[in-house]
């Protein structure tokens, strides 16, 4: 288990907390804890809970954080693009890889690698005919925790 600087309630359901980790004083990773754990924060962290907080509280965050995502320079190509993708809309899998020059089963592995799911809205990426997948996932809980972030977000 990651050693977390943070953990907050979660009111993604199914998701009851998040884990946060720093990697010098930038956010490098958040996970889904599927077992509540019991909420802390650490000075270094307080910033990036507080921002996904706002998130969290269906407000857009102020500024960006400064993020720490660790990946291959073609992820790292596909989680800029992801962040150009504004609150409360989607892209499709193929539309990314069109502006990438790629794939779209390409993009999808870039997303499932997303170290920083709801900062780098891999949830936003949905499926021509629908969805799509999310966490590595096509169907079950983890769709349903797509869709419930994207309805946070205002989308219908």
């Amino acid at each position: 288990m990651p050693a977390y600087q943070a953990v907050i309630d979660s009111p993604i359901p199914g998701i009851p907390s998040l884990g946060l980790t720093l990697v010098r004083g930038r956010l490098a990773g958040i996970d889904f804890l599927f077992r509540w754990q019991a909420p802390f924060v650490t000075t270094p962290a307080a910033a990036a809970v507080a921002a996904l907080q706002r998130y969290l509280d269906g407000q857009v965050p102020q500024r960006p954080l400064p993020l720490h995502a660790t990946g291959t320079p073609f992820q790292q190509r596909v989680w800029d693009e992801l962040r150009r993708i504004p609150y409360g809309q989607v892209s499709t899998y193929g539309e990314l890889a069109c502006r990438l020059d790629s794939s779209a089963r390409a993009v999808a592995g870039a997303c499932r690698a997303n170290p920083l799911p709801l900062l780098i809205p891999c949830h936003r990426v949905v499926a021509a005919n629908g969805p799509g997948g999310y966490l590595g996932q096509s169907r079950g809980e983890a769709v349903e925790i797509k869709q419930w972030l994207l309805q946070h977000e205002g989308y219908a």
